[in-house]
């Protein structure tokens, strides 16, 4: 005999008796639905509405770019902590000699991989400056103060400029020495060295000097060295140019302000002076730092009152801008500034931080954003890019390692840049936030749902008004905010070292109503593509 709920019954009976099977069968059903509908009802962790009437500013389909020092060379920057500095490691497969690398390569052997990944980018900018580009000159042995050269530009180099751009399909900006404060100088690398090596058509423009209110800390200029001053510099340097016929055919860009001088009136004063003679109006910034020894912690970089705060200045800075009829660009930005910080600015922290980043950026009205590589012994910790090289007899090989941030950029660039943004209001308790886009009304609506909190996961609904169709879902994923390169999935795929990537992996989502309903894990950025 069984007993089945306390009742004595015959082996054989569900066989022999068909009908008293399906009564069992039936009784055992109801019994569990009973009990799951009486159960608690799990909540979701976040609820975004979308409104799809609402189009948006449009994301320049050039939003997308990167920020790169001129070279090796001449940065000029104090040793970084322990804590602070990459300490990035060759991959396995590299021989053990391979060291890290400038990532476009070097003079006769560019880093074709690297040009493919920012081809995948899209139509981007790539902007040549940072320390190194008052801190290199062109004919060292002629600047006005050869002891402040710390390395060359060479006819190499600006070529190596050219070769990733023309491979990408980007433009450029590139930088010029204004420490030197030589117009009369500074002209001879555009006319010796730029206008022979770059067409005239990959650059968008010349930037004078790079974090001109730094200039003040070293010997090259007073420590009253003002916005003012800055003007009187840079509009000596326009002048120069526009009365040579071969360097007054270039644009110019600045100020690529940091630091003391970011901020509304400052900017304004550089545009008042300056603003007619400028193709594009430049500031940076870095929402955390790890310079004097400081560190930086997964929570502080995500935090959403820092990104708050960041949002209410570059409104303002946006603001003055358009004032003088320029557009601003967030030209080298990166998420902690003197090279990042280990296990932070390299780990997936950084993808959700970069990714939510750049929806801020656009929705601010940023016309683009370039994420900085620098040169720092034992690594940067935030570059998009690890490279290492190395050689057999005179061949030099690259090996390149896309990092959280990349993953982040490519995501961006799939399914959000030449897009218009539509509002997205979310409801949670967590550290979550959503974004959504579509190229038009009637088209596939892209919604961006990306977890930076370090604890919460569950189920999300999104509500789209009027959508009832099935959505395709694809996960941005990592096991922890804190996992690296090599645990990173867009789709389920990696980057291998020449920038490809297999086709990334969907799941579908049926919509009812209008709500989509999925699990969002932590660690992740999820997007939701929504036909019309």
């Amino acid at each position: 005999m069984r007993t089945i709920d306390g009742i004595e019954e015959e082996p054989r009976s569900f066989v022999g008796n068909s009908a008293a099977a399906f009564g069992w069968i039936v009784l055992i059903v109801s019994s569990l639905i009973m009990l799951s509908s009486c159960g608690p009802k799990v909540q979701p962790v976040a609820t975004v509405s979308v409104n799809t009437q609402q189009l948006g500013a449009e994301i320049p389909r050039d939003f997308l770019g990167f920020s790169n020092e001129v070279s090796t060379a001449g940065m000029g920057l104090p040793a970084p902590s322990e804590q602070a500095r990459g300490n990035i490691r060759p991959p396995s497969d590299v021989p053990s000699d391979a060291q890290l690398a400038y990532v476009l390569g070097e003079p006769g052997a560019p880093n074709i991989g690297f040009f493919t990944m920012m081809k995948n980018l899209g139509p981007g900018v790539l902007r040549l400056g940072g320390n190194s580009q008052d801190n290199t000159c062109w004919d060292p042995k002629s600047a006005p103060h050869p002891q402040w050269c710390q390395g060359p530009i060479t006819p190499g180099l600006l070529k190596l400029y050219s070769t990733a751009v023309e491979a990408a399909g980007w433009r450029m900006i590139i930088g010029l020495n204004l420490k030197q404060n030589s117009p009369r100088w500074a002209l001879r690398e555009v006319t010796e060295g730029i206008s022979k090596q770059i067409p005239a058509g990959d650059i968008i423009g010349l930037e004078i000097g790079n974090e001109p209110s730094l200039f003040a800390r070293t010997p090259a200029r007073p420590k009253t060295y003002s916005p003012a001053d800055y003007v009187k510099d840079a509009s000596a340097y326009i002048k120069a140019f526009r009365a040579n016929p071969v360097a007054r055919q270039y644009s110019f860009v600045a100020p690529a302000n940091c630091c003391g001088w970011n901020n509304p009136d400052d900017l304004d004063i550089i545009l008042k002076g300056i603003g007619a003679d400028l193709k594009l109006a430049t500031v940076h910034n870095y929402p955390t730092t790890t310079c004097g020894q400081r560190n930086v912690t997964v929570a502080e970089l995500l935090s959403p009152e820092r990104m708050e705060r960041f949002n209410e200045l570059s409104k303002k800075l946006v603001a003055v801008a358009r004032e003088h009829n320029l557009p601003l660009a967030l030209a080298e930005t990166n998420s902690a500034s003197c090279g990042g910080m280990a296990g932070v600015s390299n780990a997936f922290a950084s993808a959700v931080w970069g990714l939510d980043y750049m929806f801020n950026i656009a929705s601010d009205g940023y016309s683009n954003i370039n994420f900085h590589f620098s040169y720092r012994t034992g690594g940067s910790a935030y570059n998009p890019v690890q490279t290492f090289s190395w050689k057999t007899g005179k061949e030099v090989h690259y090996r390149n390692v896309a990092q959280p941030l990349y993953y982040a950029m490519y995501a961006f660039a799939k399914n959000a840049s030449g897009e218009r943004l539509l509002p997205a209001t979310t409801r949670t308790t967590a550290n979550i936030s959503a974004f959504a886009t579509t190229a038009s009304a009637g088209s596939p609506v892209h919604v961006f749902v990306i977890n930076k909190d370090e604890k919460a996961s569950g189920p999300v609904t999104v509500h789209l008004p009027g959508r009832t169709g099935s959505a395709t879902l694809l996960m941005l994923q990592a096991p922890g905010l804190e996992s690296m390169a090599d645990a990173v999935r867009y789709g389920g795929q990696q980057f291998d070292s020449d920038g490809n990537i297999e086709t990334p992996s969907t799941t579908s989502v049926q919509g009812k109503n209008g709500d989509y309903t999925f699990t969002l894990p932590n660690a992740s950025a999820a997007v939701l593509t929504v036909a019309p």
